[in-house]
């Protein structure tokens, strides 16, 4: 798994998709929107984007998201994700809005931690931090 982490609008997808055509020449990756998605569509995607919406509507479900995601990862290891971060500006008012960040925030940290390679992306320029 690959993790793809920035600020919103900075390029993250184009990054994800050269990283997957340097893997797999000639080949062009399927994209899922993880807001779109069900579980069994983003277990078969080579790029998840917006990963960190995905975990917002299933906390809107009440669902559990470190559970739904170890599932997602153990379906398809080799996955690209491409998440926002959600922590760098002001604290939400609202509670919900706060637990979702907390979470997405969370979340990343463990995918991190699992992932084979990370980046961070600025200004549409990725930066390889493992």
């Amino acid at each position: 798994m690959v993790l793809i982490t920035g600020g919103a609008f900075q390029g993250k997808l184009e990054i994800a998709r050269e990283l997957y055509r340097k893997q797999n020449p000639g080949k062009e990756p399927t994209v899922l929107e993880g807001e779109l998605a069900a579980l069994g569509q983003l277990q078969q995607a080579d790029i998840i984007s917006q990963f960190h919406l995905w975990l917002r509507a299933l906390l809107q479900e009440g669902k559990d998201p470190y559970s739904m995601v170890e599932g997602l990862l153990a379906e398809n290891p080799g996955v690209l994700v491409v998440m926002d971060q959600l922590g760098c500006g002001i604290v939400p008012v609202d509670a919900f809005d706060r637990e979702w960040r907390e979470t997405a925030g969370r979340i990343g940290c463990l995918l991190a931690k699992q992932a084979d390679e990370v980046y961070l992306v600025s200004c549409g320029i990725g930066r390889r931090l493992k």
